[in-house]
């Protein structure tokens, strides 16, 4: 660590310093600066960085595989922001020696969206506090009041249905769905994104089932779940589905996902 503090002095690359050239290594960092105004800092995205539009615009330089360091050398970035659950060990000293600063964001929670906008936004240099941040928290904390003395109600979350899996802990997934009034049956399972049996899906037998995708993938959504009508969701036909960009990714149109999910929860809560 010491090494690595040293070696980002000798760079000219102190904590406080504002970013001019931007490298995103998830597409929701380069929608957050675009977000903050400051996308005309953006000089690199990560693959699927598909928002807004002018992202697609800009070079590739990370993908599921990795980094391709090269690239990344040769537009010479001051800071790079990665995701924390994509950071690998050694990462820190590679984007050093390239001479970028690593800020590390951890878009788990449903909080993590304000706090990202501010933080990208003193990162570089936007005066004041984020009109996105603050209309963010606004919408969430309406949601929470609408949704607050409402009965609850088992809704199932549908990442994958082939092998069935779902979100677990502590994730923003979950968190929406709490503020909507309802909760994952399956959310104490290790790990994020568990694996969930049949015979457990029978035995929890939610009221509700949740899937996202696009728009276009809501016919097929509900065709797989009728090969399970002994489900009490299925049988009543009681499905939600919501647009995926604006439930995947922690940005601020994740408040439009979270609008949607609860009023399709409220519409099918008996």
């Amino acid at each position: 660590m010491r090494a690595w503090l040293a070696a980002l002095a000798a760079l000219g690359l102190a904590t406080g310093a504002q970013a001019q050239r931007i490298v995103s290594l998830s597409p929701f960092l380069t929608e957050a600066v675009y977000a903050v105004g400051a996308g005309d800092k953006l000089i690199a995205v990560s693959e699927f960085s598909d928002y807004p539009p002018e992202a697609k615009k800009l070079p590739t330089i990370s993908n599921a595989v990795g980094i391709s360091w090269e690239k990344l050398a040769v537009l010479k970035p001051d800071i790079a922001l990665i995701w924390a659950d994509s950071l690998k060990e050694g990462d820190r000293e590679r984007f050093a020696r390239v001479g970028a600063r690593v800020e590390v964001f951890a878009g788990r929670r449903l909080d993590d969206v304000p706090r990202t906008l501010r933080e990208v936004a003193r990162l570089t240099g936007q005066a004041g506090d984020p009109e996105s941040a603050r209309a963010f928290e606004q919408r969430i904390a309406a949601l929470r009041r609408a949704n607050a003395g409402k009965p609850r109600i088992s809704a199932f979350l549908e990442i994958q249905h082939r092998p069935l899996m779902t979100i677990a802990g502590d994730h923003y997934m979950n968190d929406a769905l709490a503020i909507c009034g309802a909760e994952n049956p399956f959310a104490s399972l290790p790990g994020v994104a568990p694996e969930v049996s049949w015979e457990a899906m029978l035995a929890r037998d939610p009221a509700v089932i949740v899937g996202a995708g696009s728009p276009e993938g809501e016919k097929a959504f509900r065709e797989r779940w009728k090969e399970r009508p002994t489900l009490r969701a299925v049988r009543n036909d009681a499905f939600v589905y919501v647009n995926g960009d604006h439930f995947y990714r922690p940005t601020p149109r994740l408040a439009d996902g979270v609008e949607a999910l609860c009023r399709g929860i409220d519409a099918l809560r008996r």
